[in-house]
Formats: structure tokens, sequence, C-alpha cells
């Protein structure tokens, strides 16, 4: 798996951070999919899975193998001399008895042309290489997998079967819509949504998180694809609801993370 953590990214952004690749012990590969410019956004990301055959997930792990860097946790910190307030890129293996994290902070920002940052080793500076490498391999694998590395053809949309909502009361706060009409569903459940979930304190606004699978995760399968980032929901006709909603991969727990030191 590979995902992002840390920068300056706002609570609201890291609580639905998803990561950018994923493969399962299965070959499913899930990624996100193409990304628009449109305001607001989908509220459901467009997410992709595609099925690898066993000699295509070899040939993955061949390349996480090719960096000889997986063989213990790792974190590679020396760019923070050049760049400040990047994001951290985890790389996360867990196959063939290895349970392996590797953190590069500000992956990609050391140019091939550039001295050597202070304080970096020359190892070090091969490991970003390395793995800018891997990274960019894994999100492109149609450019070098063989077709018969996959078991279809074509990638399909991965359809999460959990979420986790992080619900907040915004009745009567303003809205920057852009000049867009503003859009008001209905909560499409039976459950009252000022008690959904429990409070996240780190939030600091009255955000409830909670999960939803199911049959009530079906349903918000089909609300959030009728819905954008700008769209609120109401219970009663006069109370205005955010909802922040964060698809569960398979491989993910169904509860709400703990959110150690965000403010």
């Amino acid at each position: 798996m590979v995902d992002y953590t840390g920068g300056m990214a706002p609570v609201q952004f890291m609580v639905t951070n998803l990561p950018s690749f994923v493969m399962l012990g299965d070959g499913r590969v899930i990624m996100q999919g193409a990304q628009t410019l449109e305001f607001p956004g989908p509220a459901y990301p467009p997410l992709i899975e595609r099925t690898l055959t066993e000699a295509g997930i070899q040939a993955v792990l061949g390349g996480v193998e090719d960096t000889n860097l997986f063989t213990a946790d790792l974190e590679l910190r020396g760019a923070q001399s050049i760049v400040a307030d990047a994001s951290d890129t985890r790389f996360q293996l867990n196959a063939g008895g290895q349970d392996v994290t590797i953190s590069v902070y500000g992956l990609g920002t050391l140019m091939a042309d550039m001295d050597p940052p202070p304080g970096m080793s020359s190892a070090e500076i091969d490991a970003h290489r390395n793995l800018g490498q891997l990274n960019d391999g894994l999100m492109t694998l149609d450019s070098w997998l063989p077709t018969d590395a996959w078991e279809a053809d074509g990638w399909k949309p991965y359809e999460a079967e959990a979420f986790l909502l992080y619900v907040r009361d915004v009745t009567g706060e303003p809205v920057e819509r852009g000049g867009l009409p503003e859009q008001i569903r209905d909560w499409p459940t039976d459950d009252d949504p000022a008690s959904f979930g429990e409070v996240e304190t780190s939030f600091g606004d009255g955000t409830r998180c909670g999960v939803v699978d199911g049959e009530l995760g079906v349903t918000w399968l089909t609300e959030l694809g009728a819905a954008n980032q700008a769209t609120l929901w109401t219970d009663d006709g006069d109370r205005r609801l955010s909802v922040r909603a964060r698809p569960l991969l398979p491989h993910e727990d169904p509860a709400c993370p703990e959110l150690i030191g965000a403010a």
C-alpha cells in the first residue's frame, strides 16, 4: 500500500485521504481514478479496481524487492533540510512473511542535477531515487505489465461496502458555493444524525464519526453517488448537516481512527 501522511493538511482532509495504491493478497489492485478540476467534486471519489494474476502479483513484488530497501522499517527525513511542510509518502509491505513500513519525507523533491542536501547521505539519496521509481511504476502498472498479468481487460469502478462518515451540524452557517445553487438532500436513513457515531474532539466543531456498513453501506454508496462535496443533508427541513465520507477499503478496520495531534 502507498499513502500520504503529515504535511500541513487540515484534519478534515486527513480523515478522508485515501491510499494512492493498494494491492491485496487476492491480486486486487485499488487505486484512485482520473481526477477532475470540477467544483464541487463528487462526494464519492473515483476509485477503480482490477485484479492481477499470480504472475502479475509476483511482477509487482519483484519491483518492490528490486529496491533492496524492504528488509526493515525505515524513516527517511533528510529532505527536511530543503523543503518545509511536505508530506510523507508511506510504503507498507505485508507479504511473504515481511511486514515493513518505509516512510520518506518529501518524495520527489530531490532533482537529479541538484547538489546533495546538507546532512543527507548518498544511501538516502539512492533510496529517494529508488522509491520514486517504485512509486511511479505502481501508479502506471498498465504501462509496463503485460496483458496476461491481469485476469480481465480494463479497470472497473470500486464500490465500497462500508464508509466512515464525518457528520457536522452546519445549520445557520454560511457556506461558500462559488455561486452554485444549494443542493439539499434528505438524510437517507432512519437514524438520528444528531446522535450518529461519536464526537471527534480533535475537530473542535462537534463533528461526529461513525461507521456504516451492510445495508446502510449500500444506501450511502447510492446516496454519495448522487451528491457532491458541497451537498448538505436535512432530517427535518430546518437542520443542515455536512457529511464527509471516507470509503473503507477491504483491508481496513471498520472503525474511526484515533486522530493524535490533530487540531
